[in-house]
């Protein structure tokens, strides 16, 4: 039975404070262990992310990865311009509009995506195993429902 949000008490600032420093904790764990004591530069992360979005759409356009992103059109051009430059995207003439451009993986961008989707699931398979499938699916709804208001 679901509860309605009415009948919750108001979480205090202490749990609120308690749950951002575990979420940070959480983040900085998760970065460490993919990372394996290298240093990564956090814009690999963006970049996996960034081709994960335009695996997952249809030749999105630039202005939908910015969107995604939450960040500038600027920020998004030279986000995808290091893509480009690397070979791991491309751009694609938009059929409709000829000023347009829209982005794809290259061959190249697939094969490293893939990789990259292997190698995290792996380390966070491992990380997520102490939660029981019931907590995993908990901490996964905790997650869209913030996502979800985050951006309503």
């Amino acid at each position: 039975m679901k509860r309605h949000s009415a009948l919750r008490r108001p979480h205090t600032p202490e749990d609120i404070a308690r749950a951002a420093s575990l979420f940070f904790s959480v983040r900085r764990l998760i970065r460490t262990e993919l990372a394996k004591g290298k240093r990564v530069d956090p814009s690999t992360w963006v970049q996996m992310e960034t081709m994960k979005f335009i695996a997952e759409h249809d030749q999105p356009k630039m202005k939908e990865v910015a969107a995604y992103l939450s960040i500038t059109a600027p920020s998004a051009t030279s986000l995808i311009r290091g893509l480009v430059k690397s070979g791991l995207v491309a751009h694609i003439a938009d059929r409709r509009d000829r000023r347009a451009s829209r982005l794809a993986l290259t061959t190249r961008g697939k094969a490293k995506l893939s990789s990259a989707i292997a190698h995290g699931t792996a380390l966070l398979g491992e990380l997520f195993s102490t939660l029981s499938e019931e907590e995993l699916a908990a901490f996964v709804g905790a997650l869209e429902r913030i996502k979800k208001k985050a951006s309503a």
